[in-house]
């Protein structure tokens, strides 16, 4: 049985052809060959893919697994749907980067672990639609999941609106998120007013964002 997260990577799927990066244990590409859905999965390290090669045997299942970083040991193959989970939002940037034809060229499924607010602001301006978001709680975490593919949005009026979008508003799970990111933001905001050496722009930019927060919290609880 898949975490909580994991399974809403699992729902979220919907071709028959994904490469899942940096899988791990390949966990959600054994349960997608269960399905009859094409998997690739790649990890940098050897270790990790010994377990998923032992994994995959024990499942009798057909994953085909490769070393590497990013999306190089994917080549010229013609994935639909690319995950990029369980890792910082920064990483998940520098592999579509990195591979940016190849990125472009799927459906793109994203978990990134912090850093998400700038995760969205990068996809938007480098060609990429946000087609949905999704949340999961595991233990007294929350997860972002956004799915994106090329296209074309525009970047928020607000700032808010890349920590908080509103197609999330209506999310059992919205609360949480709510209060995770109020509590994050906080913490940046007091750091800096301690700060010896004051950056008057960076502080204001946080009590906008707090102040947005609020309203939301007003608003929406």
């Amino acid at each position: 049985m898949l975490s909580p997260r994991l399974d809403m990577i699992l729902k979220n799927v919907s071709s028959d052809f994904v490469a899942d990066i940096g899988t791990d244990h390949a966990y959600i590409p054994i349960e997608l060959a269960k399905k009859g859905v094409r998997v690739i999965a790649t990890d940098i390290n050897a270790g990790p893919l010994k377990i998923a090669e032992k994994n995959s045997r024990k499942n009798a299942l057909p994953v085909t697994l490769l070393q590497g970083g990013g999306l190089s040991p994917l080549r010229g193959a013609s994935i639909k749907e690319i995950i990029l989970a369980g890792m910082g939002g920064e990483l998940i940037q520098k592999i579509i980067s990195d591979d940016f034809e190849k990125a472009l060229s799927a459906r793109l499924i994203l978990q990134p672990m912090n850093s998400q607010a700038e995760l969205r602001r990068f996809l938007i301006e480098n060609g990429f639609v946000i087609e949905k978001e999704d949340l999961a709680c595991e233990g007294r975490k929350i997860y972002n999941l956004i799915i994106a593919k090329r296209g074309t949005m525009s970047i928020p009026e607000t700032e808010i609106d890349l920590h908080l979008p509103p197609c999330l508003y209506s999310h059992l799970l919205f609360p949480m998120l709510l209060s995770k990111t109020e509590r994050e933001l906080s913490k940046q905001f007091d750091g800096l007013s301690k700060s010896k050496k004051k950056d008057l722009e960076a502080i204001g930019r946080l009590e906008t964002l707090l102040s947005d927060i609020k309203r939301i919290k007003e608003k929406e609880l």
